[in-house]
């Protein structure tokens, strides 16, 4: 491959990885959005996103220096930019997964501070309501 051939692979590579790392940064903040707190969606969506371009851009710089057994200039940037392309795809799928696991586990505690709040309002010992037929308290044994 040939220098300008390998400065074409690298521009256009270092593109795509920019387009997708906005592509998750943003979607990643309205997905993880969380109203009580803000910072803390959108400093796990730049953590996420950071994490996801240093990986690709490394592989991006480990694919340029691989010789591949194809013929002509043309075809080795193409294929080139299909296995970036490809890790890319690979790449984003593990970034949604880690994006959907945080997201879980966020609404897990969520729920579990919501259930803990609604428990200390009620009594300890359940009311029941009385029985039609008797007009006596339902049996809780």
């Amino acid at each position: 491959m040939d220098t300008d051939s390998y400065i074409a692979f690298l521009v256009v590579s270092a593109l795509l990885v920019v387009i997708d790392a906005v592509i998750i940064t943003l979607s990643g903040r309205k997905y993880l959005c969380d109203d009580d707190h803000p910072g803390r969606s959108l400093a796990a969506s730049w953590l996420t996103t950071t994490l996801f371009s240093l990986i690709v851009l490394g592989l991006v710089a480990l694919i340029s220096t691989i010789d591949l057994p194809v013929d002509g200039s043309l075809q080795k940037l193409v294929t080139k930019l299909g296995i970036v392309l490809l890790l890319l795809a690979a790449a984003h799928a593990v970034t949604m997964a880690v994006l959907t696991r945080y997201r879980a586990e966020e609404r897990q505690e969520d729920l579990a501070v919501e259930l803990a709040e609604q428990s200390r309002g009620y009594p300890k010992k359940p009311e029941v309501s009385p029985s039609i037929e008797r007009d006596e308290p339902y049996s809780t044994v």
